[in-house]
């Protein structure tokens, strides 16, 4: 008897538990915290102020996070550490005149020469707007033949941690190959309590977030890193926060901006993007506070970033329910399928790929008939959309994505609401108007219809060598330059958004040493200058070269 009523006893506490952890889902605000709640842009992604967020971790969980970058990366403030192939070592770039100058009037994956005695390279697409510049084949470029760091020389990271086994400093070690991802695998999640607009959210799942901007950042030691924020990420762990949501929204970035001292990039470029009719996240400026066991601290203005998950999907394309792609490496170049090129976002146990596979058959085919191709291609991928993306990214100017230093910083949705198409999304904007990128890199010159760009980037390549699109890419250049990019127009919107966040940047509650990677008032003031110069000189350039190109 004694024993049936610990069982009894047992049996009742459990379904206690069980009783307790739904009572505590129900009560959970579903009209800010739950799955069905309807995604509040308005509030989230306020566009006339700069809202404040708060983050709560414990010490305990914030030094798991730090341990576990730590054996990634290497210690945290390790910068100017990176020589070498070790774990958390990296390589340094030191990108002198001479490897710009042996590339000068190349195109990407060009032979060249550099060095004394001289050592075989090709030309690589470096980021951060540095251009075309002569990288090593494997095992080339001993340490003696690159220029050490000094004169003026910029050095870049371009491999990841944990060492380069084919040798040489190309982007993600190999030559022939396009991973440029710095890290082995995805940072871990620690829970959070996450405060906004007298909400509360507790065990939001917390990481760290990026690529180059979180590795360099990491190395500089700062408070101020780049996050993303996964509202059920934790679920297993914490059964409490399943299908938790943040006013509607699952996942966000918090992004540093740690390469654009405008803060300007980021927000302003996916805004005009998604104005000129082109697929792009929500962004908005918010203050992030974050107290990790000793009290809450500015660490600094960060741009909230929407991923693209159904609350986007739907929004933008009216369904939620088709293929979600985030593509990376070789084949998100499209010139043949690789299934791991394109790991899938949603539908993740539905191992079909023919929407992709579709798309780079049908492109990559005969045009001997262009108007039988042009039909094939257009049920299967949505080309205009694409167009107006590639000819307002060329007059933007970016670096870092599809057609430029590497085929990654993109998305692709087979919507089912027009017949399972393919779209790009554009993504990840903080190296734009740099001049450089598909349409022309640093001291080569614009090339406005990508005369350079051969058929390593098909989508680019064989689309404007049809006479129909190419006509169709040149009346969207026209349009831009008379709307979303138009000088005053622009100008006047960084001048005001930049106007907007300064004293939460340089002013009486603006970013403090540690936590910020603006050096002075005068900097945040000039790159705005900077930005404002670029966008009228960049106009009247391709104003001039539409009228002297066909």
């Amino acid at each position: 008897m004694q024993r049936l009523g610990t069982v009894a006893g047992l049996l009742t506490l459990w379904v206690g538990l069980v009783l307790g952890g739904m009572a505590q889902l129900e009560g959970r605000d579903n009209d800010t915290h739950g799955r069905g709640a309807t995604p509040d842009y308005a509030r989230v992604f306020a566009q006339d102020t700069v809202e404040r967020l708060d983050i709560r971790v414990t010490a305990a969980d914030w030094d798991r996070l730090v341990a576990d970058m730590a054996g990634m990366a290497g210690p945290r403030g390790s910068a100017g550490v990176g020589a070498g192939g070790g774990r958390g070592g990296g390589f340094n770039i030191v990108v002198g005149p001479e490897a710009l100058a042996a590339c000068s009037g190349r195109v990407e994956g060009d032979p060249c020469a550099v060095g004394t005695p001289a050592e075989s390279g090709r030309c690589t697409q470096l980021p951060m707007g540095v251009g075309l510049a002569c990288t090593p084949l494997p095992g080339g470029f001993p340490g003696g033949n690159v220029p050490p760091d000094g004169g003026g020389n910029q050095v870049i990271i371009i491999n990841p941690p944990g060492g380069n086994p084919g040798g040489g400093n190309l982007p993600g070690g190999n030559i022939g190959r396009d991973d440029v991802e710095f890290l082995p695998r995805t940072p871990i999640y620690i829970p959070a309590t996450v405060g906004f607009d007298g909400e509360t959210f507790n065990n939001i799942g917390l990481r760290l977030k990026g690529n180059s901007s979180l590795l360099n950042s990491w190395r500089t030691g700062t408070d101020k890193l780049p996050f993303r924020l996964n509202a059920d990420g934790l679920e297993d762990e914490i059964p409490d926060s399943r299908d938790q949501t943040f006013f509607g929204f699952p996942n966000l970035n918090l992004t540093n901006n740690s390469q654009d001292a405008s803060f300007l990039r980021a927000k302003v470029v996916a805004d005009i993007f998604r104005e000129a009719d082109v697929p792009s996240a929500r962004t908005a400026f918010v203050r992030v506070f974050m107290d990790r066991g000793q009290g809450a601290q500015y660490i600094g203005l960060y741009t909230l970033v929407e991923i693209p998950d159904e609350p986007m999907l739907r929004a933008q394309f009216g369904s939620d329910t088709g293929n979600l792609y985030k593509p990376n490496g070789t084949g998100a170049r499209f010139t043949t399928f690789m299934a791991d090129s394109f790991p899938k976002k949603t539908n993740q146990r539905d191992e079909d790929w023919t929407d992709v596979q579709d798309v780079i058959a049908v492109l990559n085919e005969s045009r001997a008939n262009p108007a039988v191709w042009r039909a094939r291609l257009e049920a299967r991928f949505a080309v205009s959309s694409f167009l107006r993306w590639l000819a307002l990214n060329t007059i933007v100017g970016n670096t870092d994505t599809y057609g430029g230093f590497s085929p990654h910083n993109y998305w692709m949705y087979g919507s089912p609401r027009h017949r399972d198409r393919l779209f790009f999304i554009p993504w990840d904007h903080d190296l734009a108007m740099n001049g450089g990128g598909p349409g022309g890199t640093p001291g080569t010159g614009l090339d406005l219809f990508h005369d350079r760009i051969n058929a390593s980037w098909p989508l680019i390549r064989y689309l404007l060598d049809d006479p129909v699109y190419r006509a169709a890419y040149r009346g969207y250049l026209e349009e831009f330059l008379g709307s979303v990019f138009e000088p005053s127009r622009l100008s006047s919107r960084l001048q005001a958004e930049h106007a907007r966040i300064a004293p939460y940047v340089v002013g009486a509650e603006g970013e403090r040493p540690g936590a910020t990677f603006v050096g002075s008032p005068t900097e945040f003031n000039q790159a705005l200058t900077s930005l404002v110069t670029y966008v009228q000189s960049r106009v009247a350039t391709v104003r001039q070269t539409l009228g002297t190109t066909r």
